[in-house]
């Protein structure tokens, strides 16, 4: 079982939907880190002993993607620990309880 998760957000609905695991008795500590996303979020699993992260991705592709480049695909290639992506497909994420 995982007793640190991290889930950084981007402040957007999306993000903040999935916080409400603070309605279900679950404790959450905020933070907010200024600098290179990726590196912040590799940091702060380290700095924190994070078991697993979990992050949403927007499912961009072709030229989008590579010229925007993608903060959840960067640190699933450098986190030290596991990352858990989920792609936010326009579903709240309270419909799937």
């Amino acid at each position: 079982m995982y007793d640190r998760i991290l889930v950084p957000t981007d402040g957007s609905d999306v993000a903040a939907s999935a916080l409400r695991r603070r309605e279900r008795g679950v404790d959450v500590v905020t933070a907010v880190e200024r600098g290179s996303p990726w590196q912040e979020i590799d940091t702060y699993v380290d700095d924190h002993d994070v078991y697993l992260v979990v992050m949403g991705t927007h499912g961009r592709g072709g030229i989008e993607h590579y010229l925007l480049g993608s903060v959840t695909e960067k640190v699933v290639r450098t986190s030290p620990v596991p990352v858990l992506t989920v792609r936010s497909g326009g579903r709240n994420l309270e419909s799937d309880q």
